[in-house]
């Protein structure tokens, strides 16, 4: 397992996942407003109608990587439709085996994104995440590789390397700050999301201070943190980003409606200031 994973990072990238370095430096007139979600893990509030309404009233427009699947996802689904307000994500990891479909269903023809972890690779890893991304293009929805501190695919040049090898067009990328910021060079920011191009499925962002080691250095609410945002949300625009924005909220302390409130209040700041 250990000599694979090391092969994968080996592996050169491909160009077909390379946007063009001009993106970079193209200016992009038109507005840039992507739809902002909250990662259920910073939302709790009893119940998924309550959750529901809070994130409405906040201005969010739904929740994102929820780990519940199958008959809870749905009901989750039902409430948040209710709101007008969206799941968008499910978070789940892919081993040796594929995801089930029915875990994943209550998504489909939603436009909605399973965000996949590969915690450990197997000699069937490859075929597995090949499979889910065919399950899931069936149903029209979106796989995006998850890449996770402390995992096979922890960093997006490996996630880039496994998205070659599995070679189907319904697999891509999220880029996750806190995870990028432990594991990759931050003055590398732009250049990983360039290689991404087309594959930059989504992205989930935080607060976080530059060096941080902890997560309680690495994921903040959104005002809060030395990172600047704006850089974040500048690439995405050169790039043209159509997809997603999410607020990672693991492990944060405090009143979550609050902290909510105020990560809001900061993307509003941050839209205008591009």
């Amino acid at each position: 397992m250990k000599n694979l994973a090391t092969s994968l990072a080996a592996l050169p990238l491909i160009a077909v996942f390379c946007a063009p370095s001009s993106m970079a430096q193209q200016s992009n007139s038109e507005e840039f407003s992507p739809a902002f979600y909250a990662f259920e893990n910073g939302v709790n509030f009893g119940s998924a109608e309550n959750d529901a309404e809070v994130l409405r009233e906040l201005g969010y427009a739904g929740v994102s990587q929820v780990t519940a699947g199958g008959e809870q996802l749905a009901q989750r689904v039902a409430e948040f439709n209710k709101t007008g307000l969206s799941v968008l994500s499910i978070y789940l990891d892919v081993g040796d085996k594929p995801l089930a479909a029915e875990l994943v269903k209550p998504l489909a023809n939603r436009g909605g994104l399973i965000e996949i972890t590969v915690r450990s690779i197997t000699p069937n890893t490859v075929k597995a995440v090949r499979q889910t991304a065919q399950m899931a293009s069936d149903l029209k929805i979106r796989v995006a590789l998850y890449p996770h501190h402390g995992n096979a695919i922890a960093t997006m040049p490996q996630a880039l390397k496994l998205i070659a090898e599995v070679d189907h067009p319904n697999l891509g990328v999220m880029f996750n700050l806190c995870h990028f910021l432990k594991n990759e060079k931050p003055e590398n920011l732009e250049l990983v999301l360039e290689k991404a191009g087309t594959r930059l499925f989504a992205v989930s962002t935080c607060g976080a201070d530059l060096g941080g080691q902890n997560w309680s250095d690495l994921i903040k609410p959104l005002q809060q943190g030395n990172f600047p945002q704006v850089r974040l949300m500048r690439a995405l625009k050169a790039l043209n980003f159509q997809g997603p924005v999410a607020l990672q909220c693991y492990g944060v302390g405090g009143d979550k409606r609050s902290n909510l409130s105020d990560s809001m209040a900061a993307w509003n700041k941050l839209l205008k200031e591009l």
